[in-house]
């Protein structure tokens, strides 16, 4: 992602996110379309990946997708099934607010640790023993993808779930504050993912 918008950055590329690019009724365009997001040619994104063994196919779906020689950073909001499975946001969302130090981090991303950061409570049901709750078993959640989550409970107010995040990451490490760092300053001013991630920051505890 860091590398993708790099190079969208120090390219001749139009600097528009995609995001005043909407599609029009009729057209046949959709929100899996190249015109939403930020966009890359393929042999551009190629050119990068492949040195460093990014298998491009198997992020296609979950960070990226890729259309008519296209290669398109898919939208944060376009992400919440991913890291929320099909029970949406909202559940884990109500989970936090009821327990907020019950254990966020391994509930949410039950495949980061072996050992959780804080022991949940007894009887209380954890996404790794529901199905439901969970994203694709076949992707390992990444720095990334609680980057992403913060941002989507940014997105929809959820200050509760938002602390509980970022405090768990600042206990796990310096990793998530140094990404979310990055690419706030890699986005483009005005578009929604550095809007997202400005406000994500200035609410993190100092």
């Amino acid at each position: 992602t860091a590398l993708f918008l790099w190079t969208r950055q120090t390219s001749d590329l139009p600097p528009d996110n995609g995001e005043s690019r909407r599609p029009k009724a009729g057209t046949g365009d959709t929100d899996e379309g190249p015109l939403q997001g930020l966009n890359l040619p393929f042999d551009v994104v190629r050119r990068f990946a492949q040195p460093m063994g990014i298998d491009l196919d198997r992020w296609t779906g979950h960070i990226i997708s890729q259309a008519k020689g296209i290669v398109r950073l898919r939208p944060v909001v376009e992400r919440r099934k991913d890291l929320f499975g099909e029970a949406g946001m909202g559940t884990v969302v109500g989970m936090v607010e009821i327990d907020p130090l019950g254990g966020l981090q391994q509930s949410l991303f039950p495949d980061l640790d072996a050992q959780p950061l804080l022991a949940p409570r007894r009887g209380r049901a954890l996404v790794r023993d529901r199905p439901e709750l969970r994203g694709d078993p076949g992707i390992n959640h990444t720095v990334l993808d609680r980057v992403h989550a913060a941002m989507l409970f940014q997105l929809g107010g959820h200050t509760t779930a938002l602390r509980a995040l970022i405090r768990a990451e600042q206990d796990r490490g310096p990793d998530f504050m140094r990404l979310a760092n990055a690419l706030s300053a890699l986005y483009p001013r005005g578009s929604q993912e550095k809007r997202l991630l400005d406000a994500m920051l200035l609410a993190a505890p100092k």
